[in-house]
């Protein structure tokens, strides 16, 4: 299996900036636990308010989701670098990873964009709209964090 960042056959980079790069790229499975816990929780939270009949918590979610957003985008750009900002250059499990995680990305993004305009009030086709972007992104959350559990510990990591 390849190294994050680098085939394991090949040389680690010599200038500082691929150096750096390299450095950042490792950073890349700690980050990413950021994002998907404050989605996994905006869910929780959402779905509990729908459920339950209850008062949505929507400063709390508000945060959530952006701050998930941003950080999604942070944890997307490190895995980048942790791929040496190539595609498609290590097995079909390194790009579909790759490839969902840059989706998710984009997904945050627009489930932070619908949240906001439905708190300011824009009508109930946005708020739907929201719960279908929340929900995308929460089950690509999961989709990806086991493929991401899969390059470090083998398909079968979820075995009982």
């Amino acid at each position: 299996m390849a190294a994050e960042g680098h085939a394991m056959d090949e040389a680690p980079p010599k200038t500082f900036g691929g150096r750096l790069v390299n450095w950042l790229g490792k950073w890349h499975p700690s980050l990413v636990h950021f994002p998907i816990a404050l989605f996994l929780v905006a869910g929780l939270l959402e779905a509990r308010a729908v459920l339950l009949r209850k008062a949505r918590l929507s400063e709390a979610t508000r945060i959530m989701v952006g701050l998930g957003a941003l950080s999604a985008l942070a944890a997307i750009v490190l895995g980048w670098m942790a791929m040496g900002w190539t595609y498609g250059r290590y097995d079909r499990l390194h790009t579909a990873h790759q490839t969902l995680g840059t989706s998710i990305a984009l997904l945050a993004l627009g489930t932070w964009w619908a949240h906001e305009t439905w708190l300011k009030g824009q009508g109930r086709a946005i708020g739907w709209l929201y719960a279908l972007l929340l929900t995308g992104t929460v089950a690509a959350i999961a989709i990806n964090g086991f493929m991401g559990g899969a390059l470090v510990r083998g398909l079968d990591h979820l075995n009982f």
